[in-house]
């Protein structure tokens, strides 16, 4: 099972006009497998925010959690599913799920 911790695989900060912003990139492969795409994501953004999971905005007010478990469900036969993303909006980052194993958060 995976960790209850979840870093970033990179960090991306840009400026422009003078505004900064970041995109995170993580890898949540193993909680795709393991059916926990919405705890993966939970993890992803506590580690943007710098503030614990139970302290946020749950995920479930801003997306479908179970809807988001169906569609990243690993195959029949534990293969991640091909060519699968969704991108929803969470306080002011824009957050997109990858069937391949990532997590984009960009704020």
């Amino acid at each position: 099972m995976p960790s209850f911790t979840i870093d970033p695989v990179e960090i991306e900060v840009a400026s422009e006009n003078g505004d900064t912003s970041s995109t995170y990139v993580f890898d949540i492969s193993d909680y795709l497998l393991d059916g926990e795409v919405c705890t993966a994501v939970a993890l992803a953004l506590s580690n943007v925010v710098e503030t614990s999971p139970e302290r946020m905005t749950p995920l479930s007010s801003v997306v479908d959690c179970d809807a988001l478990q169906l569609l990243f469900q690993p195959r029949r036969y534990g293969d991640l599913r091909d060519d699968v993303r969704v991108s929803f909006p969470y306080d002011v980052y824009e957050v997109t799920v990858f069937s391949s194993g990532r997590v984009l958060v960009r704020g």
